[in-house]
């Protein structure tokens, strides 16, 4: 970021706090934990999450219209996808792992799948899930690529979107599976096979939906790793410490500048979360003229403090603190639903009954 650009950010952070003073108040998990969107409870004992998938997608969805509800449902169902079970110490307040169902686990012995029996399973981790049962969406589950590590196109991000918006019933992606070596990079015998996969979250669901859209954002966030595991040959993507520079990441110790630290603040790499961010918004937009919206989407250049548009508080979202300052984060997305309550227009529909002659 040139300084001329960094000092407008820095301006426009500064005139939208003031404005705000008297409110009190994938894209990794960062150092700030879940809030109930209900009653407002946050603490230690409730799980770290992505600022960008709960407190962003919450604003981001009232900006679209929709209602206060319904955003709480895209808010809560997005992180859903990465948390799989939210809740208080070991309390569950939310879980997006009821009905979910995986297949019986491929024989690598079998000569259409490796061949070989290995005494070492790099891939599920399934001891890692919080239900190894039911969490279809788990990021160390054998669908994991396939939500947290989608291609963008028809059969992946494709399959997502139409399945989130209903137009098609089932759900098919692929398991991914990985043997004879502790990590999948080192794996002697990496295989996939696609699945229908079962779960009881309905397709075209606001739950669905939320689903499909964190998805979306995860296709950005994890783009140039996709990219480089395709070079390399590999089935899919996945995080590693094995000198791949655009996945090298360890989720037990992240930093600012990491492959995901590095989608906030002044990096370069931020400006896929910019594109990400857009996308979302333009699907929830999309989503809400077409069925659920109770208002008006307010469009990016809407003023949202003084001469602040809603795009210039999106850019300051992503740009204006690195990876360890969310609080910030959430404050500034806090500050934008305020500001789009007070500023949106309810969409009365007009019906025309059919008159049947």
């Amino acid at each position: 970021m040139t300084n001329r650009k960094w000092w407008r950010v820095a301006v426009a952070a500064l005139v939208f706090s003031l404005a705000f003073a008297t409110l009190v108040w994938a894209f990794a998990e960062e150092p700030l934990h879940f809030r109930d969107p209900y009653t407002g409870e946050t603490g230690d004992q409730w799980e770290e999450i992505s600022t960008l998938h709960d407190d962003l997608t919450y604003a981001l969805a009232l900006a679209a219209g929709f209602s206060i509800s319904d955003s709480i449902t895209l808010q809560v169902w997005s992180q859903l996808v990465d948390s799989e079970q939210i809740g208080p110490g070991d309390a569950i307040s939310y879980t997006n792992c009821t009905g979910g169902a995986f297949y019986p686990t491929p024989d690598p012995a079998d000569p259409q799948v490796c061949g070989q029996s290995y005494s070492l399973v790099a891939w599920p981790r399934w001891d890692d899930m919080q239900d190894r049962d039911h969490c279809v969406t788990s990021r160390f589950g054998p669908y994991s690529p396939f939500f947290h590590f989608p291609h963008q196109n028809a059969q992946e991000i494709g399959a997502l979107h139409d399945w989130g918006w209903g137009t098609v019933n089932r759900l098919v992606g692929y398991e991914a599976y990985a043997w004879g070596g502790p990590t999948v990079f080192s794996s002697q015998c990496r295989y996939t096979r696609t699945a229908v996969i079962t779960t009881a979250i309905q397709p075209g669901s606001l739950e669905a939906f939320a689903t499909y859209i964190h998805s979306l954002g995860d296709s950005y966030s994890h783009r140039e790793c996709i990219k480089a595991t395709d070079k390399l040959g590999l089935p899919w993507g996945t995080h590693t410490l094995a000198g791949v520079p655009a996945c090298n990441y360890n989720p037990a110790n992240p930093s600012p500048d990491d492959v995901h630290g590095r989608e906030f603040y002044t990096y370069t790499d931020a400006l896929r979360t910019d594109e990400a961010v857009q996308h979302i918004y333009g699907e929830l937009v999309a989503r809400s003229i077409e069925r659920e919206g109770q208002y008006f989407p307010l469009g990016l250049d809407t003023p949202i403090s003084g001469t602040m548009t809603l795009s210039d508080t999106l850019y300051l979202f992503v740009h204006g603190w690195d990876f360890d300052h969310p609080a910030e984060r959430r404050a500034l997305a806090d500050q934008i639903s305020a500001a789009v309550l007070s500023k949106r227009k309810p969409n009365r529909r007009i019906f025309i009954p059919v008159v049947l002659k």
